[in-house]
């Protein structure tokens, strides 16, 4: 059963031949005629059997919001102070001299109060069928009342990329899985990464964020490399923008933000564990051991961190 169209609205609509309890998967087949396509979203031109990533947010609306979420705007309630950091710069004499100082300070602004959903975080794989014939499965999913929103959140989020889909409902176990490549992440070569070396990985990254905001980022992890850390990840596909710091002598994990007005999360995990986790899991209250808001009090919060 094949869709193709820009959006669906209405699963039960564009799923009608489907009996309600069916096992279904959405899958791309074709896949070479979408392989820039598929680069883009974070796989390697080899397009592998196996390669599993989360799609970077790069397509649209519904692939931001499968990789980073939303934000639900609540325009009919009163504003509320909201904050953002920024480097504020001033001189003071010392003696005849005149000395250039700065630090991070809050700034508050206005905004309507808002509501954060947290992402989907639909993840696509390179699968086979028995006759070798390669395609890009979504996750395997029961069609119920209960799992109509999920469904069209995988729907829409292949229409956004390629502009088609195809739903297979019967047989699924003739899709052949090989095991897991996962891709959502680089991990540097292992051993120290002083600031200067470590910047020139991460700072392509950095210049995709706002002008204003990219000083407080660079601070932000140079502060936490500071504290030597021995393993570097850098995030691909929908977690572009994320890097982990590991302290592996002390099993702890810093999962830092490139996004301002974000949170660092710190973990004691073990990274292979860490790395297989979905963002929405990473994200989840119940699996960090620490979540320190990016403010200006955040370098006392890290400090204190990594006193313990």
């Amino acid at each position: 059963m094949k869709i193709e169209k820009k959006r669906i609205r209405n699963v039960d609509r564009n799923l009608s031949s489907v009996a309600q309890g069916t096992e279904i998967v959405v899958v791309l087949e074709d896949i070479e005629r979408f392989k820039g396509i598929l680069v883009k979203a974070g796989f390697t031109e080899r397009l592998e059997v196996g390669e599993l990533v989360l799609p970077a947010p790069a397509f649209g609306p519904v692939s931001r919001y499968n990789a980073l979420g939303k934000n639900i705007v609540h325009r009919n309630r009163p504003k509320e102070t909201a904050y953002r950091v920024a480097e504020w710069h001033w001189k003071e004499w010392h003696g005849s001299d005149r000395v250039e100082r700065s630090k991070f300070v809050d700034i508050p602004y206005k905004r309507y109060p808002r509501t954060f959903v947290a992402p989907p975080s639909v993840q696509l794989r390179i699968a086979t069928t028995p006759n070798e014939k390669r395609i890009v499965m979504g996750p395997i999913i029961r069609y119920i009342a209960e799992h109509e929103d999920r469904i069209s959140d995988i729907i829409n989020l292949y229409l956004e990329m390629f502009g088609e889909c195809t739903i297979l409902k019967q047989d699924l176990g003739q899709i052949i899985e090989a095991p897991v490549k996962h891709l959502n992440w680089r991990i540097l070569p292992p051993g120290k990464w002083p600031w200067e070396k470590l910047q020139k990985h991460v700072e392509p990254i950095v210049q995709r964020a706002r002008s204003g905001n990219q000083q407080v980022i660079r601070h932000r992890l140079k502060t936490v490399n500071g504290f030597g850390s021995d393993f570097v990840a850098v995030g691909r596909g929908g977690f572009r923008g994320y890097i982990v710091f590991g302290f592996t002598d002390r099993n702890l994990f810093v999962f830092e933000s490139l996004y301002t007005g974000n949170a660092t999360y710190v973990f004691d995990e073990r990274w292979e564990e860490l790395s297989k986790m979905t963002k929405a899991q990473i994200l989840s209250e119940e699996l960090q051991r620490d979540r320190i808001i990016h403010r200006s009090k955040w370098d006392e919060h890290i400090k204190a961190l990594f006193s313990e």
